[in-house]
This record gives C-alpha cells, structure tokens and sequence, in this order.
C-alpha cells in the first residue's frame, strides 16, 4: 500500500473518530471511539475514497478491529484491482 493511501485511511479515521493522531496499532472501537454507525460510515467512506466495492464478506465491522485491519482491507482491495 502505497503511504499517500495511508495517510488517506489515516485522515478518514481522524476524522469519523475527532482525533489527532492515528497510528495503525489504534483500536477502532477503544481508541478512535467508532460505534457501530462510525463502522459503517468508514466502511461507506473506504468504498468512496478508493473506488471499490467492498464484498459483504468484508463489510463485518466486528471483524476490524485496528487501522491496521482497515489498511489490510483496502490493501487487499488495490492488489485484486477491483474497482467495479
């Protein structure tokens, strides 16, 4: 992944979650203060910013748990090449 996507998914968490600082350790739920609704606004957001279509097997948000989870998604996307 390149680091402007990165930084990309950064912003957008800082963002949903009213942060400073977002690091891919940080935990969605505990640390950005992402509810359900946040979880669905990022994954809405990730879809939009990136041009992808996320599956409806990747769109469990108990199953993004880091920014780091949400940098592997999108990651997984950009390596397939699916923009449909």
């Amino acid at each position: 992944m390149s680091i402007q996507n990165k930084k990309k998914i950064f912003n957008i968490v800082k963002e949903l979650g009213a942060l400073e600082t977002v690091d891919e350790s940080m935990k969605l739920k505990e640390d950005a203060g992402l509810d359900s609704l946040g979880m669905v606004m990022l994954l809405i957001t990730l879809e939009e910013e990136f041009d992808i279509s996320l599956s409806q097997s990747d769109m469990d948000p108990f199953a993004l748990k880091t920014v780091g989870d949400i940098i592997g998604l999108t990651d997984k996307y950009e390596k397939e090449g699916r923009g449909d």
